[in-house]
C-alpha cells in the first residue's frame, strides 16, 4: 500500500496508488525523494507533527511531516529542523540514527517539511507496561534501565542539549528483546534545545525557551520555560515513579499539600533506590544531581551496597540454641552433691515414664520446628541432583483439550529469603540471583526440563498483609523469570514465558520462619508442552495442578489459587 501525504487529497489511500508513482486521487508524487514510499500514519497527536512509517525499499523508516498550518511559522520551522541537526550529532544506539531533512512539495503547490529516520521496532515503555497490565518492575531492571538513560542523557547534555520530553512515551524498547533488561532508545528530539550558558539571566528578562510541559513528569520550572539539565532528570525520576508502581504521577499527587506519594507504592524496592528517585525528582534545581556522571557513581554505590547487605532478621535461632546447650550441662555437673536416697519402686517407674514423655516432646518439638511438612499425598519427585523434578502430567481444559505440564523445584536448599523478592537463602548463606543461575547451569536444568516449548515462573509469598504479599509474589515470579530466560536462551524448543502470582500462602497457622509444605518457600518453575490446538492454557494448568498435584502442594492454600484469580501472564522479559 502506498499513502498520499498531501493534507487536502480527497483519497490517500487510494487502493490503486501502490502499483504507481502518483496518487491516484490528487496527482502528488507517492516516492518522496525518489526514496521513500509512505505506508501508514501512525500519529497525528504529537502537537508539530504528524508521524508517519514509510520504506526506502525493504527498510522500514519514521517519516515525521511538520503540521501543513505550521509551515509558514518561522519558530515551529526552526524547531522543527532542529531535530535533524541534534539527532546528526548524537551517535548512539540509545538514540534514532537521522536520515535525511528535505522539503516536499504536493500538486497543489503546499511545501511540506520532512524527516526520515531510523524506525525502532518495539513498544514505547507506556505501551509495554500496559501489556504487562501495569506490573511495577523490578529493582535490578529499574537499575539497568536507569543506568543506560543516564548514559544517553550524559552523552545528549554533553552536546549541549537538552531533551525537554522525557516521559515513558519517548522511551522505546528494542524488539526483539537483547540481552539482560532490553536495550532502551530515547526518541522524540523534536522539542530538544541548546543549553543557554546564559540561563541565570534570561530568568530575569523572560526571554528564552518555549515553555513545554508534559503533564506529570516535566519539571515545574520548565512552566516557565526555564528548563535546564536537572529539568530532564526530573522527568526521567518521574518515569521511573511510574515504571516502579504501574501509577501515572498525577494518581498519586496530593495537591493540597503539594506532594507526591509515591514510595508507599513501591514497598518490593530498597530504601536506596527510592531515595535515588527522590533525587531526581527533588523540587529545587540546586538539590538534584548537577550532572550524569553523578547519578551514574549512585546507582555504582547502591548496587554494592545491595550485593553486600545480608538482612539482620536472619534466622540463627537453632544455632544459638545449640550454642547454649554447654553452658546448662555445666551447671548441672557442678551442682551440689547430695546423698542418694531411697526411692520406692513404683515411684521410679512412674518418674521413668514422665521423663521419657517429656523427651517425646522435646523431640517432637525439635523437629516440628525445622518442618512441620504434610504427608505428601500427590506426585513424587524424581531426584536430579539437587532438584526436585515432577514429570510431564496432563491437565484439560473446560473443553477436554489437553496440554502436559511439568514442574522442578530448584532445590529444598533454595528458599527466598523472608521479606525479600532478590535474595536467597542457601543453607545459611543469603546468596545473589547471578550465584543460583550458575548453579543451576551445573545442575543441567535445561535437559532436565525435557523440551518444554513455555515455562511458567511461579511466585508465592508468606505471612502479612495480603496486598503486600501478593505484591511480593508478583515480584518473585518476575525475578525468577529473568534468571530462567537466561538459563534457557540458547533452549530451541523454547518460544515463550510466562509468570504465574499464586499470592500469599494463606494457612492460618503460617508462621514467619516456619515451613508447613515442603515447597512453601522454594523455587518454582513449569514446563508447558501443548497437545490440542486451541487448548485454554490456564484452565488446563489449574486442572493439573488441582487434580494431579505435586506433593503436599495444595491450590486453595494460596490467595489468588481459586478458578477466578488463577492466571499465567505472559511476558517479554
Amino acid at each position: 500500500m502506498s499513502l498520499c501525504i498531501n493534507p487536502v487529497c480527497p483519497k490517500p489511500n487510494h487502493p490503486d496508488n501502490h502499483q504507481n508513482r502518483f496518487c491516484q486521487s490528487c496527482g502528488s508524487h507517492l516516492e518522496l525523494l525518489g526514496r521513500y514510499r509512505v505506508t501508514s500514519l501512525l500519529s497525528d497527536k504529537t502537537g508539530f507533527s504528524k508521524v508517519y512509517e514509510a520504506y526506502e525499499q525493504d527498510t522500514p523508516k519514521i517519516l515525521k511531516i511538520l503540521k501543513e498550518d505550521l509551515s509558514g511559522d518561522a519558530k515551529a520551522v526552526e524547531l522543527f529542523q532542529q531535530e535533524v541537526t541534534v539527532l546528526g550529532q548524537l551517535k548512539h544506539p540509545g538514540i534514532p540514527k537521522e536520515d535525511s531533512y528535505f522539503q516536499y512539495q504536493t500538486r497543489n503547490g503546499l511545501v511540506l517539511h520532512c524527516i526520515a529516520m531510523e524506525k525502532i521496532d518495539g513498544y514505547n515503555l507506556e505501551q509495554w507496561l500496559k501489556q504487562q497490565q501495569n506490573y511495577p518492575i523490578s529493582q535490578e531492571q529499574a537499575i539497568a534501565w536507569l543506568k543506560q538513560l543516564v548514559k544517553i542523557l550524559d552523552l545528549v547534555h554533553g552536546k549541549q542539549y537538552l531533551h525537554r520530553d522525557i516521559k515513558p512515551s519517548n522511551i522505546m524498547i528494542r524488539s526483539p528483546l537483547g540481552k539482560g533488561w532490553g536495550d532502551l532508545v530515547l526518541i522524540d528530539f523534536g522539542t530538544a534545545t541548546e543549553i543557554d550558558r546564559t540561563y541565570p539571566d534570561k530568568l530575569n528578562n523572560g526571554d528564552g525557551m518555549t515553555a513545554l510541559m508534559s503533564s506529570g513528569y516535566s519539571a515545574p520550572e520548565q512552566m516557565n520555560a526555564q528548563a535546564v539539565p536537572q529539568s530532564d532528570f526530573f522527568a526521567l525520576g518521574r518515569t521511573f515513579v511510574f515504571l516502579l508502581t504501574g501509577y501515572h504521577p498525577l494518581d498519586m499527587y496530593d495537591i493540597q499539600q503539594n506532594l507526591l506519594h509515591w514510595q508507599n507504592h513501591a514497598i518490593h524496592i530498597s530504601p536506596l533506590l527510592l531515595n535515588l528517585i527522590d533525587w531526581l525528582t527533588a523540587p529545587d534545581i540546586e538539590k538534584r544531581p548537577a550532572n550524569g556522571q553523578e547519578i551514574l557513581q549512585r546507582l555504582e554505590e547502591i548496587e554494592i551496597q545491595l550485593t553486600e547487605t545480608i538482612p539482620e532478621n536472619v534466622n540463627i535461632v537453632g544455632d544459638s540454641n545449640i550454642e547454649q546447650l554447654p553452658s546448662l550441662i555445666t551447671k548441672t555437673s557442678f551442682a551440689p552433691q547430695k546423698q542418694p536416697e531411697e526411692v520406692p519402686l513404683l515411684k521410679f517407674f512412674a518418674a521413668l515414664l514422665v521423663i521419657l514423655g517429656l523427651l517425646s516432646i522435646v523431640a517432637l518439638a525439635t523437629r516440628t520446628s525445622k518442618f512441620s511438612v504434610r504427608q505428601n499425598y500427590g506426585q513424587s519427585p524424581e531426584k536430579k541432583g539437587k532438584i526436585d523434578y515432577f514429570p510431564y502430567q496432563e491437565g484439560r481444559d473446560s473443553q477436554g483439550r489437553i496440554a502436559e505440564f511439568n514442574i522442578a523445584v530448584l532445590s529444598v536448599e533454595y528458599k527466598w529469603l523472608l521479606g525479600s523478592n532478590f535474595q536467597i537463602k542457601y543453607n545459611d548463606e543469603i546468596i545473589s540471583l547471578d550465584l543460583l543461575n550458575l548453579n543451576l547451569e551445573q545442575e543441567r536444568i535445561q535437559n532436565i526440563m525435557e523440551d518444554p516449548s513455555e515455562i511458567i515462573s511461579v511466585g508465592i509469598s508468606c505471612k502479612g498483609n495480603i496486598e503486600v504479599q501478593e505484591r511480593m509474589a508478583l515480584e518473585r515470579s518476575k525475578q525468577i523469570q529473568f534468571f530462567v530466560k537466561k538459563l534457557f536462551i540458547n533452549t530451541p524448543s523454547i518460544k515463550g514465558y510466562r509468570i504465574l502470582n499464586l499470592g500469599q500462602f494463606q494457612r492460618s497457622d503460617c508462621q514467619a520462619n516456619q515451613d508447613l509444605t515442603k515447597y512453601q518457600r522454594s523455587i518454582i518453575i513449569i514446563g508447558v508442552k501443548k497437545q490440542s490446538p486451541g487448548v485454554i492454557l490456564d484452565e488446563a494448568l489449574r486442572n493439573r495442578l488441582e487434580k494431579n498435584p505435586f506433593a503436599d502442594f495444595k491450590l486453595e492454600d494460596y490467595s489468588l489459587g481459586s478458578a477466578e484469580k488463577f492466571k499465567t501472564i505472559p511476558s517479554n522479559l
